[in-house]
């Protein structure tokens, strides 16, 4: 957890100095801080929100999530199905350009189930949302509009981002490289692959499937998953879908695609894929955490063409209809025989 944004906490204090919390519906309180003389926000409309959200202990503020620096704005349609009432009735009196601080004591949230308030979170405490109407639109496609607008944006500050990180995550494996003797080469998109055993036959391409054998550990060694090792429970090959056709096996991350495209079938191979090439900011189980360069054992055991996968796939299915086909007579066997009843 980390703390508040500057731009947050300053809403906080411009409330607070401001005017004292009104008292809304179900333990909430807020605040309106208005900048703009313009109408109110009317049902029908559609409203832009940059929202963000933590906990106040009395002494500090946590931030929990901020659509600031986790997506985009939030476009909602404001009318009284979509928006719980309690919230309606303050989101009705905002304007374009206000700002509005909600709070609401954390017993309240966990009065019906307290076991399930979280360990970080205190009796007493209180959970705030800031919410910024940064615009209001009368049609639903000027929301759209608005939204496509926002995505692109987003999309332009991720790449960016990306790129940064890149440079970061080559940096640290180069290093890595240097101080243990690794021989590697990288891809055209930045993994990097020490070769352990070369293949045999045609190099990877987009037109195939490729059976994997697997193990992945994060850059300090410590394996997350595996279909090699018995105590991640599915030891068997994996087929990597290396073409558009989804019905053919399973997609991967990018730097999975990117560094078969180097192996060929029998190749035993080490990946280092930097975090953007991997997953990225999300976190991924209690093992990965955001940005997180992750290395992959990779064993290609076979290279399938699509009529190859295809029929694999539907053998497959067939196995499973007829396991369950059996499991099912087995049940139908161990149940009693009451068609022949015993009479006296």
């Amino acid at each position: 957890m980390r703390k508040i944004s500057l731009f947050t906490l300053a809403v906080i204090l411009l409330a607070a100095c401001q005017q004292n919390f009104k008292k809304g519906d179900k333990g909430l309180e807020y605040k309106i801080i208005s900048t703009s003389n313009g109408p109110k926000i009317k049902v029908g409309q559609f409203m832009q929100l940059q929202i963000a959200q933590y906990i106040n202990n009395g002494k500090s503020d946590s931030l929990l999530n901020d659509s600031r620096t986790n997506g985009a704005p939030i476009i909602e349609p404001f009318d009284s199905t979509s928006v719980p009432p309690e919230y309606f009735k303050i989101l009705s009196q905002v304007k374009k350009n206000d700002s509005l601080v909600i709070r609401l004591i954390v017993d309240s949230m966990f009065a019906q189930n307290p076991a399930s308030m979280p360990p970080f979170i205190k009796k007493g405490y209180h959970f705030i949302t800031t919410v910024k109407v940064v615009n209001i639109f009368n049609t639903r496609d000027q929301a759209d509009s608005a939204n496509v607008a926002e995505m692109k944006i987003k999309q332009v500050k991720d790449s960016i981002e990306s790129i940064k990180i890149l440079a970061e995550d080559d940096k640290k494996l180069q290093d890595l490289f240097k101080k243990n003797n690794i021989k590697s080469s990288k891809t055209p998109l930045g993994v990097y692959v020490e070769m352990l055993q070369p293949g045999t036959g045609a190099t990877i391409d987009t037109s195939v499937v490729v059976k994997v054998n697997y193990t992945g550990r994060t850059l300090d060694g410590k394996m997350f998953d595996s279909n090699t090792d018995s105590s991640k429970g599915h030891v068997e090959p994996l087929n990597v879908n290396m073409t558009n056709d989804m019905s053919l096996g399973t997609s991967v991350i990018k730097g999975w695609t990117d560094g078969l495209k180097t192996l060929n079938k029998g190749a035993k191979a080490k990946f280092y894929i930097p975090s953007p090439l991997a997953y990225g900011k999300q976190k991924v189980g209690e093992d990965i955490s955001a940005n997180s360069i992750l290395v992959f054992d990779i064993e290609v055991m076979d290279v399938l063409n699509k009529d190859q996968a295809r029929a694999e796939a539907e053998a497959k299915k067939m196995e499973r209809k007829l396991k369950q086909l059996r499991y099912m007579d087995s049940i139908k066997k161990a149940m009693p025989d009451t068609s022949k009843s015993k009479t006296k």
